[in-house]
Formats: C-alpha cells, sequence, structure tokens
C-alpha cells in the first residue's frame, strides 16, 4: 500500500494530512486463495448501524473460518464513533480475506467529535482504515479470469432540489419540513471556504478512477443512491421490500437527501456491471439499463421485526463467487 497525496482538493478545502491509497489497476497482485478447493466469493451489506448492540452481536457472530477466503464490502452507515466502527472493521477483517468500505452520512457525524469539519473527520477515516487494512479504494479480487475489480465510490447527496443532480421528487399535500428532522442538518459541519456542493466534493475524489481500463468485470459501491427509480417500490423486488405503503413520516422527503445522479454517472464511467448501494434501509435487486443495483441494509431491528426490511437482512448477501460469477 502506498502512501500518497489525496486524489483532488477542491477549492476552498485543504488536506491536512496524507491520504492512503490503494495502487492502480494493473499493479495489484491477486489476493492468494488459501484455499484452492473453496470458491472465492464476494458479499455486501449496508446501514449495520452498530451502535445497536443487537446489529453488532450479529456480525462479531459471523464465521471465523467460513469466509477467510472471501471478501465483504460495507456500504457506509456503521457508527459516529470512530473507535467503535474501527472495532468492528479490525474484527470483520479477521473473518474475510479483504474488508472494502465507504464512510456514509453516519460516519461524519460530529456529535462527540473535536474535528474542525465533516471533511477533517473524513481524512480520519480513511488514513484509520489504511493502517488497518481496510480498502477504500479500487481493489482485484479472485485469479486470473476468475476475477472481479471492486471498486468504492465516494458520494453525499444534493438537497437542493434546483441543482440538475438532485433526485428530488416533489410530495404531495403535506409542508415538507425535512430540514427540521434531518439530523445531517445539524450534525455534520462543511468548510466554510468550501466551493461546489458537499456531493461534488465527494464525487471529485472518485475521478481518477474513471478513465482506467479494467481487466475483469467492475463492481462498485457507494453510500448514497445514484438514481430515482431505486427510491420506489416496484414488482421487480420479488418481495423483499416489505414496506407498509402507509407513509410513516409524511412530512420528511427522503428524496431531498437520497443521492445524486452525476453519482450515476461515474459508476456508467467505470463501466460497472453491479452497483451496491444503501442508506434508505430497503432491500432491493433493480437491472437498469445494463447495470444492476443492489440494496442489502441491515437496518434497525425494529425494521426487521417490522418487516420493513427482510429477516434475511441481518447477514450480507452473496454478490459473486469465483466458479459461478455474479449472483443476482
Amino acid at each position: 500500500m502506498h502512501r500518497v497525496q489525496p486524489t483532488q482538493n477542491l477549492p476552498g478545502i485543504t488536506y491536512s494530512r496524507e491520504c492512503y491509497v490503494r495502487l492502480a489497476p494493473g499493479a495489484f497482485a491477486d489476493i492468494i486463495h488459501s484455499s484452492m478447493h473453496q470458491p472465492q466469493r464476494l458479499w455486501a451489506i449496508s446501514d449495520i448501524h452498530i451502535d445497536s448492540r443487537e446489529n453488532h452481536q450479529l456480525l462479531l457472530e459471523l464465521s471465523d473460518r467460513e469466509f477467510l477466503d472471501d471478501m465483504l464490502i460495507i456500504a457506509g452507515d456503521a457508527t459516529d464513533n470512530l473507535q467503535r466502527l474501527l472495532d468492528l472493521l479490525i474484527a470483520m477483517r479477521q473473518k474475510f480475506a479483504i474488508v472494502a468500505f465507504v464512510p456514509g452520512n453516519h460516519e461524519l457525524w460530529l456529535a462527540k467529535d473535536s474535528y474542525n469539519h465533516s471533511i477533517e473527520k473524513f481524512e480520519a477515516i480513511l488514513n484509520a482504515c489504511a493502517e488497518i487494512d481496510i480498502a477504500t479504494q479500487p481493489v482485484r479480487f479472485g485469479q486470473a479470469d476468475q476475477a472481479v475489480w471492486v471498486v468504492p465510490l465516494f458520494s453525499w447527496y444534493e438537497p437542493d432540489p434546483e441543482n440538475p443532480a438532485s433526485l428530488f421528487v416533489e410530495k404531495d399535500g403535506v409542508a415538507d419540513k425535512t430540514d427540521q428532522v434531518w439530523r445531517d442538518y445539524f450534525l455534520t459541519r462543511w468548510p466554510e471556504a468550501q466551493t461546489g456542493t458537499v456531493s461534488e466534493y465527494f464525487l471529485a475524489l472518485n475521478t481518477p478512477h474513471l478513465g482506467l481500463s479494467f481487466d475483469a468485470p467492475v463492481i462498485s459501491f457507494s453510500h448514497f443512491l445514484p438514481r430515482r427509480e431505486l427510491m420506489f417500490r416496484n414488482d421487480s423486488d420479488n418481495g423483499q421490500d416489505q414496506l407498509n405503503k402507509q407513509d410513516p413520516y409524511p412530512e420528511f422527503n427522503f428524496s431531498r437527501v437520497a443521492g445524486s445522479l452525476d453519482l450515476d454517472r461515474q459508476i456508467r464511467a467505470l463501466g460497472s456491471q453491479v452497483h451496491i448501494y444503501g442508506h434508505q434501509h430497503r432491500n432491493r435487486s433493480r437491472h437498469i439499463d445494463g447495470i444492476t443495483y443492489i440494496s442489502h441494509c441491515m437496518g434497525y431491528p425494529t425494521e426487521r421485526e417490522t418487516r420493513h426490511l427482510a429477516p434475511n437482512a441481518q447477514q450480507p448477501r452473496l454478490i459473486w463467487q469465483s466458479n459461478t460469477g455474479l449472483n443476482l
């Protein structure tokens, strides 16, 4: 692993520390397969919310032997407690050959931190991940022609409905009080001199990956949503999304804080075949214009109990296997 300067600074934001990133495609050695008699597998999960004791325990109880050849994607929203996050990632790294992670919005909350702003905390997370060998940059997983590239994408959401990249959809009949109930508005803080939106800042960090030639299928992942269609239930969910039709929060418009259309442009520029995302606490799989979008959120125990999330959400989902390919 090489230590380099951050890939890109946006105007008004100065990095105070170096970031650790993995080497570019072509420079990675294949992961050594510890048992040639077993296929290598890629698993994914998001929104694990380990401040819930039940969630934390379920993850710690994952087998110490079953996944030693495998890779795990965690697509954000574990906890805002940095030490608790690192402890969990270390525990997962002992169970899996590789663990890949991107921060969600919860990771950048500053309620109990001394960071000047959320970008500074984001830097600290990346540096800490590098120290404990957690992948936050592209990594090739598998051997020879039985491999995939896994590409983490940093992201945020465009909250301004007038921004062309916004996923905003009007909600009828009630006053929109999203800015009064969404905790990010109170628990994140950004550099005063920042130019451009928060979403644009994070997406700019992904641009070095977009022009690369990958020698195996690409599976990308982010915390936030890349398309409007993914917010809504449809028949293709095959029973995975158990959400009751009644809206429990009519004054909250999730589309304001869902994601960015520019994220989808990056996914397509990469040539991704599969994109993993989280954030909405819904379990969905959609095939749209050549890409399969998969959300497998663990969520909170109450969401599983009330069938807002499927019971199997408490376990990572199998995405790819070296001997059979994509599991869609």
